[in-house]
């Protein structure tokens, strides 16, 4: 009896260290703790989850966040009127490096979750996934082909 019990406090030990913690306000101004976040709803992480797939999530929303950045810089400092002396502002140069860095970033992330993402679907044979309801589906051979070839074509475009 006692090793059932240490056993099972044991087990759900383990169970709340995988998971993740998230902080966000509702409509309502009301603070929620949970381990699983409302789409809607800015989210604050507390708590890391240690799994492979929120890493790959937080690599791609910091892509997209990078990107999302660098566009918005870019629309805030459109192309004055040029100059009758054809003398560059000096403002430009520096949003067009900074754009250009922000953009090899993203990129670059993205290279790295697809060369990722591509291991993981070559070194397995059977991949599970988990949908938005939160339920665990296996791969059928044809998806998991079709997953390999779109990863493969991210590493050309972004590597």
């Amino acid at each position: 009896m006692r090793i059932a019990l240490a056993m099972l406090f044991s087990g759900l030990a383990l169970a709340t260290q995988a998971n993740g913690i998230y902080k966000w306000v509702d409509e309502d101004g009301v603070v929620h703790f949970g381990e699983q976040p409302p789409n809607s709803a800015e989210v604050e992480v507390i708590k890391k989850p240690k799994s492979e797939r929120f890493k790959q999530w937080e690599s791609e929303q910091q892509a997209a966040l990078t990107e999302e950045q660098a566009k918005q810089e870019a629309s805030k400092h459109s192309p004055e009127p040029q100059n009758t002396n054809k003398q560059e502002p000096q403002g430009s140069s520096k949003m067009e490096e900074e754009i250009a860095r922000a953009q090899a970033q993203a990129r670059a992330q993205r290279c790295e979750s697809s060369q990722k993402n591509l291991k993981s679907l070559t070194t397995h044979a059977r991949v599970r996934e988990i949908d938005e309801q939160g339920n665990h589906r296996m791969l059928g051979e044809d998806e998991r082909q079709q997953r390999i070839a779109d990863e493969k074509k991210s590493i050309r475009d972004n590597c």
